[in-house]
């Protein structure tokens, strides 16, 4: 019998992709009574439970007889390192205000620029390291941070730098994303693009990708193509904000760039699903922000599933999304755009991790790195149905346990870190 770091079983389900991307009508793998062998940081075997147990023997054994396993969830979309709140902001919203007319009185995204900019790098270092421990609670195992709150590029290096230095103390692996997020007020636009384009060397080493918020209010399709034309010679990973707010023409850039991503897609023309699924490019959908936009508006999911686009889905945390609990997109996912339980579990794993470049998580399989999460709910079904509870029992990242509650489950002392 081989000796492992740790086994998990009986499972009462484990789900999880067999492959990635994840399409609909693709069909998951759903083992009853199954098992998981764990040695270090990956995935040694997954099967029945039977065969499992007479070949694994678990320094740290957990039995799951009554819940569903899944892969760890994947944020493939946060702004989560900003100083200050604009809860007031959400009061004059119910009141009519137009956004246009809270900027004017000093609020909006200049408002968080302006605290965040003030803010020491100290007090944002903490507010990221809280905010990146509380999310594991919910069973978030990987996650994206953009900048975007510095605008000018020596305050947007500067919020790289922390997100890189945080992650180095963070319970889960962070991928860091230059987002070029909104024009200045007091720079040319010209000459800020430029400043831009000067500044991509030096954040070659501190950020993965280069996003860009193209839209209305933000930047135009020929901005947006020249700071992505340099992100891709320089070798960044390109995701793109678009047709969020309206239709601008920015979700036709994914005919002339490999965009991992794209983002929001609120106005996305039907015709150009085509274009996203010829270019194998995820389309990212944020239900949070759909709420917090209190609109009507909704990506055009039955043309994405038709055309075979791999959807993902993620929490746009950010000041005017206020949540860092994945589960709670889930549920939104299907509440609010429709999306089945099945299609919203491989969104938040496999969809997700894949948009952001990786092919060693997301799925449940031998090889791949133990990032896991055991429900205290008995099947897949239940994580989108039931609304509002944490639902995440014990959360397991490279191996290691990093979360776990006293109900439901018995873990060994073996398994304390």
């Amino acid at each position: 019998m081989k000796k492992v770091s740790l086994l998990i079983g009986p499972i009462n389900q484990l789900v999880t992709a067999k492959s990635m991307p994840w399409r609909y009508g693709n069909d998951p793998l759903i083992l009853e009574n199954a098992g998981v062998a764990v040695d270090g940081e990956k995935i040694l075997d997954v099967g029945p439970w039977d065969k499992i147990s007479k070949e694994y023997q678990g320094k740290c054994s957990i039995p799951a007889e009554d819940n569903l396993v899944t892969a760890g969830l994947v944020d493939p979309h946060t702004h989560l390192l900003f100083a200050g709140s604009r809860e007031d902001e959400l009061e004059l919203k119910l009141q009519g205000v137009p956004y246009e007319e809270i900027l004017r009185r000093g609020g909006g995204i200049y408002r968080t620029v302006n605290t965040t900019v003030s803010a020491s790098d100290s007090e944002l270092k903490k507010t990221l390291l809280n905010r990146l421990f509380e999310v594991t609670k919910y069973g978030t195992t990987t996650i994206e941070v953009k900048s975007g709150y510095g605008i000018h590029p020596s305050q947007e290096i500067r919020l790289l730098r922390i997100i890189n230095d945080a992650s180095l103390g963070a319970p889960l692996d962070v991928v860091p994303t230059f987002l070029v997020h909104v024009p200045p007020r007091d720079m040319d636009r010209n000459e800020y693009i430029k400043a831009i384009v000067a500044s991509l060397d030096q954040i070659k080493g501190l950020a993965k990708f280069v996003d860009v918020f193209c839209d209305e209010g933000a930047f135009s399709v020929a901005e947006t193509r020249e700071i992505l034309r340099e992100s891709s010679l320089r070798g960044f990973g390109l995701r793109l904000h678009a047709d969020e707010i309206a239709y601008i023409g920015c979700s036709d850039l994914a005919r002339e760039f490999d965009l991992s991503s794209i983002d929001h897609l609120l106005n996305l023309p039907e015709r150009n699903v085509d274009l996203l699924s010829s270019r194998n490019t995820v389309a990212t959908l944020l239900p949070i922000t759909v709420l917090s936009l209190m609109t009507n508006k909704r990506p055009p999911i039955r043309r994405l599933r038709e055309t075979g686009v791999p959807i993902a889905l993620g929490s746009d945390f950010s000041p005017n999304s206020w949540s860092l609990n994945m589960q709670y997109v889930m549920e939104l996912a299907t509440y609010l755009l429709g999306m089945t339980p099945i299609e919203v579990l491989m969104a938040s794993t496999v969809n997700a991790a894949y948009s952001l470049g990786f092919r060693d998580r997301g799925i449940v399989q031998p090889g791949y790195l133990a990032d896991l999460v055991i429900w205290d709910v008995p099947n897949y079904r239940w994580l989108s149905y039931e609304l509002g509870r944490n639902k995440a029992l014990v959360v397991v990242k490279r191996g290691r346990i990093l979360e776990s509650t006293p109900m439901g489950t018995t873990i060994s002392k073996e398994c304390e870190y």
